[in-house]
């Protein structure tokens, strides 16, 4: 969701304006701001009110009424904007480079240190139809075909009769208005079977490394949005106009969009069938499974929601219902957990242990650290090796008669 300063969710911060304000020399600051990065670890306040006006390059103003992270919103700037009192405020510069005026009374703001720093988070696809390699309607009659090993994904979707996909021996009946995409790491080889009349859709395409999408074997029947996407993509592949592939490109992509929308629902059933419910085991079993596996390294909430194509509610749903927790209180706990078996090897120091695991800072990490453990990690450290020099050494049987020889 995109924040809007126009919009009624901007009113609790301040407005927007038009046209530049006229202001007393002395409380103007014009400043030049060049792009380092995308996170923000400092927030301003003034005790009142004051107007910001971007004259030149792209930003979103990050504002809260305090410093925790979770009520703190974007909003992209296109007007001029006014702040309320007492605000907390910074810009998340885009391009290259800002310039922007800020007007505001003569005194010095508060500057509040974030305990983490805020990332912006752009939009982006988690995924992306590189290639159509073929697009067509099939209407046969008694029909067994046996599919050639290949890299791409299949999709097909039944229009009148039904069809049998058999992947690796496993039935699949497709019934009209039924569809299902086959991946390219499935089971070969792929048959299709009609003991009747059938006409269907095949597409075959290429969509990089997207191999952790669930829905792939699964059987879909098609809601209303979907069939009028397919009817699009089927339409744009009889055609030979100039728009034609990237037109076919863009409707499977959103007919992908709406298989993942439909597979996510899935997470939210309380009381799911059999089948849905191992669907979520198996997807909870492969997140944790990744989670684990790069424990040692920075990772977010929002990088496995696109790793695994599932909304971020969807994921908080499934760890509430299964492990009792927040997908970022699980991470946090085995990131801590892996950095107490690295404080025990002592290869690193407790600054490079915390860089490894992807948190902010020492600080940060330091603190959460005694939280949960109820000691420091530096005293932790210190523990761990006082414990190594007092372990008593126990002599073999051998070492115990050669020093009594002796």
């Amino acid at each position: 969701m995109i924040h809007k300063i126009s919009g009624n969710n901007f009113r609790v911060f301040g407005s927007f304006y038009d046209q530049s304000m006229s202001a007393e020399p002395n409380s103007i600051v014009s400043r030049h701001q060049m792009v380092h990065t995308k996170s923000v670890d400092q927030l301003f306040l003034f005790p009142r009110e004051i107007h910001i006006e971007l004259t030149q390059g792209v930003a979103s103003i990050l504002v809260g009424t305090s410093t925790h992270l979770e009520e703190l919103k974007t909003f992209p700037i296109h007007h001029y904007v006014k702040l309320n009192p007492n605000t907390y405020f910074n810009l998340i510069v885009h391009s290259d480079e800002i310039v922007y005026n800020l007007i505001a009374p003569n005194i010095q703001p508060t500057i509040a240190k974030l305990s983490v720093p805020y990332l912006y988070q752009p939009f982006f696809s988690p995924f992306n139809v590189l290639e159509i390699f073929d697009c067509y309607v099939t209407q046969v009659t008694h029909y067994h075909f046996h599919s050639t090993v290949h890299d791409y994904y299949e999709l097909f979707y039944v229009i009148d009769g039904t069809l049998t996909v058999n992947l690796g021996g496993t039935n699949y009946l497709l019934a009209p208005q039924e569809l299902m995409i086959c991946g390219p790491h499935q089971p070969y080889p792929r048959q299709l079977i009609s003991e009747d009349a059938c006409r269907y859709l095949t597409v075959l395409f290429d969509m990089g490394n997207a191999e952790q999408m669930y829905f792939l074997g699964q059987i879909f029947c098609c809601t209303e949005v979907l069939q009028s996407a397919l009817e699009k993509l089927m339409v744009q592949g009889s055609c030979n106009s100039y728009y034609t592939q990237t037109l076919m490109l863009c409707y499977l992509q959103e007919i992908i969009i709406h298989l993942i929308q439909l597979n996510d629902s899935k997470l939210h059933l309380h009381h799911a069938p059999s089948t849905q419910q191992t669907f979520q085991n198996d997807l909870l079993q492969q997140i944790l499974s990744y989670m684990n596996k790069k424990v040692a390294e920075p990772m977010t909430v929002e990088e496995i929601c696109h790793k695994f194509f599932v909304s971020r509610s969807s994921l908080q749903t499934l760890f509430r219902a299964h492990l009792h927790t927040s997908p970022k209180n699980y991470l946090i706990n085995i990131k801590l957990q892996k950095s107490k078996e690295l404080i025990q090897e002592n290869r690193h120091t407790i600054s490079e242990i915390a860089y490894l695991l992807g948190f902010s800072s020492i600080h940060y990490f330091s603190r959460l650290f005694k939280k949960y453990f109820n000691i420091s990690p530096s005293e932790y450290a210190k523990q761990v090796c006082e414990m190594k020099k007092s372990e008593t050494f126990i002599p073999t049987q051998t070492e115990y008669y050669n020093a009594k020889s002796e």
